[in-house]
C-alpha cells in the first residue's frame, strides 16, 4: 500500500530509492513509500498489520533495530528454502513462508517485524503479495503475541 508518515526532526528532502519527500502543511515534510504488511487481525473497518521492510537491503542488521523482533518473510513454495540469514544478523525466529499471489515477490532480504503494529483502514488501495502459508500461520501468530507481550 502507500505508506505516507512524517519524516520526523531529520528532514532528508528528495528521493532516496523507492521513497519521496515531501512539504506538507506548516512547512513540515512527509515521506510517502510502498509499504507491505502481514494482516494479523481484521477488527472491522481496519486490520491490525505488521510491517515487511528489507531497511535498504540490510535485513535486521540496520542499526538501532531490535532483532529478536524480527523474522526472514519469503515467498517460495512448499519445500523452498528460506534466504540465508546476513552476516551478524542474529535472527532466531523461524522464516514465514508466504504463497505468491499474481507473480508478486519479497526480496531476498525481507524482514517482518513483529514489535511494530499498525492499523491500516480498509478503505485504502492495497495489492495483495500473496498468503502466509498454511503450516505457518501458528508460527505468526505465536511470535506476534510473545513479542507483544514482552514489550
Amino acid at each position: 500500500m502507500l505508506w505516507i508518515e512524517p519524516v520526523g526532526l531529520e528532514n532528508p528532502g528528495g528521493t532516496r530509492g523507492s521513497t519521496h519527500f515531501s512539504t506538507i502543511s506548516y512547512g513540515e515534510t512527509a515521506y510517502s513509500e510502498i509499504r507491505r504488511f502481514v494482516v494479523i487481525r481484521n477488527r472491522g473497518s481496519f486490520s491490525q498489520c505488521i510491517p515487511i521492510q528489507t531497511y535498504r537491503r540490510r535485513g535486521a542488521t540496520k542499526p538501532g533495530l531490535v532483532p529478536e523482533d524480527h523474522g526472514v518473510i519469503y515467498t517460495g513454495e512448499r519445500g523452498d528454502d528460506p534466504p540465508e540469514l546476513l552476516e551478524n544478523e542474529g535472527i532466531s525466529k523461524s522464516p514465514i513462508r508466504v504463497d505468491s499471489a499474481a507473480g508478486e515477490l519479497l526480496e531476498p532480504e525481507s524482514r517482518i517485524n513483529y514489535g511494530k503494529p499498525y492499523a491500516v483502514e480498509h478503505n485504502v488501495k492495497v495489492l495483495e503479495i500473496g498468503q502466509v502459508a498454511p503450516e505457518h500461520i501458528h508460527l505468526l501468530q505465536i511470535y506476534f503475541e510473545d513479542t507483544m507481550r514482552l514489550a
